[in-house]
């Protein structure tokens, strides 16, 4: 059989069940198929087993034989032992005779993988499906790159770029439908960071639609009793170094970071250079007079401006959702 890039397509999206569940590890996804094409099982690491032996076990529970069977990834299969043995181990013992993955593992600590199974005389082909993969994997892979979570700035604004009136008021700038979709996508979080003046003036739950990311507050204001007590609670970090606040989320190995705010916060992170993605809620309205979404201060010449990439965009009840990248993201 050739290789079939919709399987690959497969694997990818199958791993993306697993955003925000696998920190420190990668989104993994996998699809075993037979000689005809038919597919025999299917996994996604979600912080256990690894995706390649979840979908053997997969196709082992409904009685399928994996001799000469077809493995696709999105990501090489690991050629290390951690929390889990290798899983080229498992895949050579298997007796699966062809592996084909979208992306190389760019972790030294696992890669290896294809000459593992290449020397056991299966066929091997990798990169097939390169920037696929790395966008969808572009957490962990900016974590691996640059040796820190990777960190998104949320803004929900109206038109003309404000998110408070002049007193301050700001409940609610976008829909009950953006909020909803908002809490969806803290689920794809391990950390979720406020300021202190957002959690004083909102008091905010930041919970998401089926999990809550870990929560962090950051500055040296004290803080009141506060909804973010509730359950797990929140941590304090008490600073405004936010290379220091990096290197905090770090320490927890996250891989993915969510800033809600407020615009100092906000500001500060991408003033820091340290805002690798933006997710931007515009509501069909201008307010006018009120306080700006971003203040930085003025740049003298078009070079120092802050450049992101357009790489997703919808329309959720009337306001607009948008999402904006770094061009190395990965």
């Amino acid at each position: 059989m050739s290789y079939d890039e919709n399987f690959l397509l497969k694997s990818i999206e199958i791993a993306e069940a697993g955003i925000g569940l696998t920190a420190p590890n990668p989104i993994v996804g996998a699809v075993i198929v037979d000689k005809s094409g038919t597919v025999l099982g299917e996994g996604f690491h979600a912080g256990l087993k690894h995706a390649e032996v979840l979908a053997m076990d997969a196709a082992i529970a409904k009685g399928h034989s994996l001799q000469g069977a077809i493995l696709y990834c999105s990501l090489e299969p690991c050629n290390h032992y951690g929390k889990n043995p290798p899983c080229t181990e498992a895949i050579i013992a298997a007796g699966i005779s062809e592996v084909y993955f979208a992306l190389s593992d760019p972790n030294p600590v696992a890669d290896g993988g294809s000459e593992k199974l290449l020397a056991a005389g299966l066929r091997v082909e990798g990169d097939l499906l390169q920037q696929e993969a790395a966008y969808s994997n572009r957490a962990w892979l900016t974590k691996i790159a640059l040796g820190r979570p990777r960190i998104t700035v949320k803004i929900a604004q109206t038109i003309d770029s404000k998110i408070a009136a002049a007193d301050g008021r700001s409940k609610w700038i976008t829909s009950d439908e953006s909020r909803q979709h908002a809490k969806g996508i803290r689920d794809g979080f391990d950390a979720i960071c406020v300021g202190t003046g957002t959690a004083v003036a909102d008091d905010p739950t930041l919970r998401g639609a089926t999990r809550n990311p870990r929560r962090f507050v950051i500055g040296q204001r004290e803080l009141p009793a506060l909804a973010l007590d509730e359950e797990e609670g929140y941590t304090h970090l008490r600073t405004h170094d936010l290379h220091e606040v990096a290197a905090t989320l770090t320490g927890h190995r996250f891989n993915s970071v969510l800033i809600e705010g407020g615009p100092s916060l906000s500001s500060a992170f991408l003033r820091e250079g340290l805002v690798d993605e933006i997710h931007l809620y515009m509501a069909p309205s201008i307010m006018g007079a009120g306080k700006s979404a971003v203040h930085i201060p003025e740049f003298t010449d078009f070079s120092q401006q802050l450049h992101y990439e357009l790489s997703a965009l919808s329309i959720v009840s009337g306001d607009i959702f948008a999402t904006y990248i770094k061009e190395d993201y990965a």
